[in-house]
């Protein structure tokens, strides 16, 4: 009868039978009710010894209670129940899955809840060596640590972020956020970073920032030339594009050589992808390259989701 109440949503009803608080399964069936009630500071209190005195239903009672702690904003706590729980040698496939989501929208409500016109740290170190080693990644959260991460001390959690670069799994775009990080605040220090199977070996104190690189600024002005005065709307997303592309093949080197053949296949990408009708004879004249050198830039182009 207890479990139709609670199915129907009649909670304070099902409250009334759920009085045998040395039930395990009652103390649980209580915080489900007081959850959904929205009484979180009545279920806080009860949930601490529910989740002390658990058993059969610890994994259901630590998944609601987070989410009790997390409607009354005690993100720290409930983070570290999280992280407590995600470091246990064996946990259920079903609730590793659902803690790690829970982690997830746990940082992000800590976040977003430190907004009061500037940003605040509100990832700690640990907080950003964890989003950075798990396999599974949640792309705001990854993007918002490596913000906060430029006016924090890299040097705290270095061996982390050598991991993420040279893991090849790892997004090639955020890989470039880190080792911008690190020539920002003159790590001295070897290392590799890895990209479509590839190794390449660094030292940021030596290495320039993406966009600062020669081939930047000669590749743009070969789109100017050509697009800017004809289409700008064009030109302004060859732009985009060329700094994306150039974040995510980074620290790879860039002959001068091939500078038209990636300005003409950036050009001749974009603007298929718009439904512009171009030739690419037009392209070679434009660009004063070959076909097939713009062919061979574009296979590595059209690789890139963007």
């Amino acid at each position: 009868m207890i479990e139709d109440l609670i199915e129907l949503g009649k909670y304070k009803e099902a409250l009334q039978y759920l009085t045998d608080q040395d039930d395990e399964n009652v103390r649980y069936q209580r915080l489900v009710c007081l959850y959904a009630l929205k009484e979180y500071d009545q279920a806080y209190r009860e949930g601490i010894k529910a989740k002390a005195l658990a058993e059969q239903t610890y994994y259901d009672v630590v998944a609601i209670y987070v989410s009790v702690l997390k409607e009354l904003e005690k993100y720290e706590e409930a983070i570290n129940i999280i992280v407590e729980e995600l470091s246990m040698p064996y946990i259920p496939y079903q609730y590793e899955t659902m803690f790690n989501a829970a982690y997830d929208d746990l940082l992000l409500a800590k976040q977003n809840a430190s907004y009061e016109g500037s940003i605040q740290h509100v990832f700690n170190e640990e907080d950003i060596v964890s989003i950075l080693s798990r396999d599974d990644y949640n792309e705001e959260l990854l993007y918002m640590a490596l913000e906060q991460l430029e006016s924090m001390n890299v040097r705290r959690i270095l061996p982390a972020v050598k991991a993420f670069i040279s893991n090849n799994d790892k997004p090639d775009f955020a890989k470039s956020l880190l080792i911008e990080v690190m020539i920002d605040q003159e790590i001295d220090e070897e290392m590799s970073v890895v990209k479509n199977g590839i190794s390449y070996d660094i030292n940021p104190l030596y290495e320039p920032m993406v966009l600062t690189q020669e081939a930047r600024g000669v590749i743009d002005q070969l789109l100017a030339d050509v697009i800017e005065n004809d289409n700008p709307s064009l030109y302004q997303l060859c732009q985009q594009f060329l700094d994306f592309y150039l974040y995510t093949i980074y620290p790879r080197y860039i002959d001068d050589m091939d500078y038209r053949a990636i300005a003409a296949a950036i050009h001749y990408h974009l603007a298929s992808l718009q439904y512009i009708d171009i030739e690419m004879k037009d392209i070679e004249l434009d660009y004063n390259v070959d076909a097939q050198d713009v062919y061979d830039v574009l296979n590595g182009i059209q690789a890139i989701e963007y």
